[in-house]
């Protein structure tokens, strides 16, 4: 198996078996004022396998600080890689999960984690940070880049 695409986003959604995936607004860091909710997010992969891996495997997904709590319960599931279509080598499947108020209590990276049959597949960062001052820490004559 190999993740083609993996994506912390505003909002996805796909049509059908390895149809089209469509990703709105994908990051990586927030700034903000804590605690922090998300109103809506959603992460976003599109999973190619081989004509033997199809069949049931069991996934997890998990959102966790840097020291491995996890913020939110942990998603998992079994899902089914439908049988690659005669005429093909490999077949996509594309996994959606739509996050709803996501509580972020403290500024850290947090780490979105995706686990298949308990081998991690992806480890995405996403930096969730104060908000910067305006010019903190320079003189008057310079510039923030």
């Amino acid at each position: 198996m190999i993740v083609e695409i993996a994506s912390i986003c505003d909002a996805a959604t796909a049509n059908g078996v390895g149809g089209r995936l469509n990703i709105l607004g994908a990051f990586d860091r927030i700034f903000s004022k804590f605690p922090l909710v998300i109103p809506q997010c959603a992460a976003a992969f599109r999973v190619r396998y081989q004509r033997a891996e199809a069949g049931v495997h069991k996934l997890i997904l998990s959102i966790e600080d840097v020291c491995g709590h996890r913020i939110v319960p942990g998603m998992e599931s079994d899902i089914t890689f439908e049988p690659v279509a005669k005429g093909f080598d490999t077949a996509a499947m594309n996994l959606i999960l739509n996050m709803q108020r996501l509580k972020i209590e403290r500024p850290d990276k947090y780490i979105v984690r995706l686990t298949i049959d308990d081998e991690e597949y992806v480890a995405l960062p996403l930096y969730v940070l104060d908000v910067p001052q305006q010019n903190a820490g320079l003189a008057d004559d310079e510039v923030k880049n």
